[in-house]
């Protein structure tokens, strides 16, 4: 049976939750905003960098396949930024499931799987890094500066895995692209779909770094009730047949 991993650092509370599944298999939930907590944000609603390197040196040696569920807006360039090298470096096969948003700098998270798997209705979204900025000219162009250093660590890590070129992306990002599940795979950012995955909105898809979200989305909610009412049909569809 599966269960918590306690260790420092991930106590009740945090949206951050590893799960033994066995000897071999662990799995570890991305179901919140990226980065630390301010007096903006309430400490179960962000993941910071510190939480999931704890969370990643607790997971024992025998574990040699490592699922990452997501399930995020997006947040602090830097800490996702971490967050993917910390992953890049495990020695487990890292397979991602994006099981309902992976956006901004959590699409940049879902890159450090081996395997990436993204279910049916779930989204991806890519766009240009930003920030806030004040001062003289010079605090403004340093801060430019920076935006661009970062726009193009992201344009690296999504070229390597799509295959596309930097200038492609690069469009994609200033768009502010997003993408279902096939175009997502279409477009080499996963692998794979999972059909039988109930799709689900991040809670916090209104976040103030997404400029423009989905016409249309279904909350978890709305989702399971939507599946089940679909399973409902097939069944009563094939009695009907007999």
């Amino acid at each position: 049976m599966s269960k918590l991993l306690a260790f420092k650092g991930c106590q009740a509370g945090s949206p951050l939750k590893v799960l033994n599944k066995s000897a071999t298999e662990a799995e570890i939930v991305i179901y919140a905003a990226i980065g630390q907590a301010s007096w903006l944000d309430s400490a179960d609603s962000m993941i910071s960098a510190k939480q999931f390197s704890d969370a990643l040196k607790a997971i024992p040696d025998t574990v040699n396949t490592l699922n990452v569920r997501i399930n995020s807006p997006g947040g602090d360039v830097f800490d996702g930024i971490a967050i993917y090298n910390r992953l890049k470096q495990h020695k487990a096969k890292k397979v991602v499931h994006i099981d309902g948003l992976a956006a901004s700098i959590a699409s940049i998270i879902a890159l450090a799987g081996d395997e990436i798997i993204i279910g049916d209705g779930a989204l991806y979204m890519i766009h240009l890094p930003w920030t806030y900025a004040m001062g003289s000219r010079t605090d403004l162009e340093n801060t430019i500066n920076r935006l661009m250093d970062v726009e193009e660590q992201m344009l690296g890590i999504y070229a390597k895995k799509t295959k596309m070129s930097k200038s492609e992306i690069r469009m994609m990002l200033e768009k502010e692209t997003w993408m279902s599940a096939s175009e997502a795979i279409d477009n080499g950012f996963a692998d794979s779909t999972a059909e039988d995955t109930v799709a689900i909105a991040a809670s916090a898809i209104n976040s103030s770094w997404i400029a423009k979200k989905p016409g249309k989305y279904f909350s978890q909610e709305e989702a399971t009730k939507a599946k089940v009412q679909d399973l409902k049909e097939r069944v009563r569809s094939r009695l009907d047949r007999k």
